[in-house]
């Protein structure tokens, strides 16, 4: 991986551009390129609700506060409190769509043949790994902007149930659980959830076991492994034993 523009950044945070990878990895990869494009316009409908509320805040202040605009120096203080909000509005604008830009570049979705892994964040780093055996619920979660770029969030539910407070979601505020993660952004989001529901199904199928015990994707689910026809195979014989053990013990019976 090339070195990112914004490395010295990275490494003055001391943050890994590239995720720890575990054993078993079978797939990496990154939101969707329409993921960035929903990030940058949710951000620039906030910064535009900010500008609407501080323009209109401003106009009624003399209204709302007749008796402060009396005052010697109101106006010149109501100017200087003005330039301060714009310039920092200014100065936050551009470092807040760079903080965009850097929280796509660092997301990282990872899945192994036992586990799924999923880290995002730059300030506040946030990395979770949920075991295809506890997963209880996937879903995929898509609102009218999402559905015009194409792309849809895919949430993933664990065993446990407790609902503390996890890392904030990037996209609405809300604060993600700790026994949830979400694959977000991404334009397969079908396909994901498939993957992820024929593993959960394989593991529950091998009991939740070792991974020896694992089915690996050289061995089709539908087909059968040699081992199985050896034991259905020796069952056979065993029967057949049985069978002709059991006739010749009537032969020696009285009478017949």
């Amino acid at each position: 991986m090339a070195e990112l523009p914004h490395a010295w950044l990275l490494r003055w945070l001391k943050v890994n551009p590239e995720p720890r990878l575990p054993e078993g990895t079978v797939r990496v990869f990154h939101a969707a390129p329409a993921y960035l494009t929903y990030r940058r316009a949710l951000l620039g409908l906030k910064h535009l609700a900010v500008v609407m509320g501080t323009v209109i805040g401003w106009s009624f202040f003399g209204k709302l506060f007749p008796w402060f605009m009396e005052l010697p120096y109101a106006r010149p203080a109501i100017y200087t409190v003005e330039a301060v909000v714009w310039l920092s509005f200014l100065v936050l604008l551009p470092v807040s769509f760079f903080v965009v830009r850097l929280d796509y570049a660092l997301r990282w979705y990872v899945m192994t043949d036992r586990s799924l892994r999923i880290r995002e964040g730059v300030v506040s780093l946030r990395e979770k790994t949920m075991t295809f055996a506890n997963i209880q619920q996937i879903s995929i979660q898509q609102n009218p902007l999402q559905r015009m770029l194409g792309i849809a969030d895919v949430k993933v539910e664990t065993a446990g149930g407790g609902k503390g407070s996890g890392g904030g979601d990037p996209d609405s505020g809300a604060t993600e659980h700790l026994h949830e993660a979400r694959f977000r952004g991404v334009n397969n989001a079908e396909a994901i959830r498939d993957t992820l529901l024929e593993r959960v199904r394989m593991h529950r199928d091998t009991g939740l076991g070792e991974p020896t015990e694992l089915i690996t994707d050289t061995v089709p689910l539908t087909g059968q492994a040699p081992s199985l026809d050896a034991a259905r195979e020796l069952l056979s014989e065993v029967r057949q034993l049985r069978g002709a053990l059991s006739r010749g013990e009537r032969r020696r019976e009285p009478g017949t």
